[in-house]
């Protein structure tokens, strides 16, 4: 399942040398409230920055990837 979002925030970390992001995000139809994930870096798009529109992508409600969104057609 994908739902969208909007990107809040990135924090870097790594663990035995692996590289990690706790990605703080919200989702489009609740944006006042702040969620979290750790992820592997690959998992994450590494163009995005905060503020930029995101699509999450959950499995079993388990956050597996973050990516950006793609604009809306007009």
């Amino acid at each position: 399942m994908e739902i969208a979002g909007t990107l809040e925030g990135l924090q870097p970390y790594t663990i035995h040398g692996g590289r990690y992001l706790r990605v703080f995000y919200s989702h489009a139809d609740d944006p006042e409230t702040i969620l979290q994930c750790q992820l592997p870096e690959e998992a994450v798009d590494a163009s995005i920055k905060p503020g930029d529109p995101i699509s999450i992508k959950y499995l079993l409600k388990t956050v597996m990837g973050i990516s950006r969104r793609a604009p809306k057609c007009s």
